[in-house]
């Protein structure tokens, strides 16, 4: 047995002496009914006196709001630019809000070339509020550290949990608003961050209800692969020993998924889902690597509408790859 969370990790932690020492939290949704999705993280660098912020929303006439920024910061706290988190109740209820700028764009993918999507695309004023409500300490995957090594590779973070989520609230894009009962995930984690420790990487969250759903984890590094996860079922939480995936992706230029199928395996139990991706916001690193030579992480997350065990769901695909020659790295997997 590792290290057992306690209801005070919602919280911040004491900063480590490393220079890239991150700590991160995120969480995403999507809404079905109304076709609202998206995404909003804080990383924070308190050693480099900044934090990644971002927020993503999938707009129901198929634009991306979008922004980033590396926000100047002088302590690690739960607000980094114009994003704050409010831990009510830790594990059961936290609220999320952004107020500020986003990108308006019609086509997600002009993020493949950052600068000139930041110097062109129209902006608008944004307000998000999310109570995102999660089901227990005995419902995440981390409520005991040993499981963390079940899905992370060396040199993502020392320390990390996740679990389900449903979010609901508003999102105000201009002068749209849109109500959100949307369901996906919540992560937490600290340590070095090396967003290059992996190869390539599928993180799959799918949700039927609040007692039904499940997060997985395919990675690969240099040294460490990973295929586990849980799943949530009526109160239980299973751990995943492996599961079996196939992707369908689309021609380049892009090279999108198209959909994926997915069996997952706990012990004696058996599940079955096909996730159909709606949209897809391409996003990326670059770092150099051991040669010298600049490497391309790509970073697609995708609001998918889910069957799982014959009931509808909803959830997140993100997927990681290096890029080589312009294509993914692992279109096998």
């Amino acid at each position: 047995m590792g290290e057992l969370l306690q209801l005070d990790d919602e919280g911040v932690h004491e900063v480590g002496p490393a220079i890239n020492w991150n700590e991160s939290r995120y969480v995403d949704f999507y809404d079905t009914a109304t076709g609202v999705g998206g995404f909003l993280r804080i990383g924070n660098r308190p050693n480099e006196g900044r934090a990644e912020m971002s927020v993503a929303i999938n707009l129901p006439d198929g634009r991306n709001a979008f922004f980033f920024e590396r926000a100047p910061i002088a302590a690690n706290t739960l607000r980094s630019g114009n994003q704050e988190w409010e831990v009510i109740s830790p594990f059961r209820e936290t609220i999320v809000r952004y107020e500020g700028p986003v990108l308006l764009l019609d086509d997600a993918w002009t993020l493949t070339d950052p600068k000139s999507a930041f110097a062109t695309a129209p902006r608008a004023h944004a307000k998000i509020e999310l109570n995102v409500s999660s089901f227990g300490l005995e419902s995440v995957m981390g409520q005991d550290q040993d499981q963390h090594h079940l899905i992370f590779l060396p040199g993502q973070a020392d320390w990390h949990y996740q679990h389900l989520c449903r979010s609901i609230g508003t999102v105000t894009v201009g002068d749209k608003t849109w109500p959100v009962d949307g369901r996906g995930a919540k992560d937490h984690s600290l340590g070095p961050r090396n967003w290059h420790a992996k190869t390539y990487l599928r993180w799959l969250i799918g949700m039927v209800d609040d007692d039904f759903g499940f997060l997985l984890t395919r990675a690969v590094g240099p040294t460490k692969q990973t295929r586990s996860g849980c799943v949530w079922q009526d109160g239980q939480f299973h751990i995943v020993d492996t599961f079996e995936m196939r992707n369908s992706y689309a021609e380049g230029p892009h090279f999108e998924l198209c959909s994926t199928e997915l069996t997952i395996h706990s012990g004696q139990r058996r599940w079955k889902a096909t996730g159909q991706p709606k949209a897809w916001v391409p996003l990326r690193h670059r770092q150099h690597g051991a040669d010298g030579k600049e490497a391309t992480l790509r970073i697609v997350k995708s609001p998918t509408a889910w069957t799982i065990d014959g009931r509808d769901g909803a959830g997140m695909c993100e997927y990681h790859d290096l890029m080589v020659d312009g294509r993914p790295v692992a279109l096998h997997d």
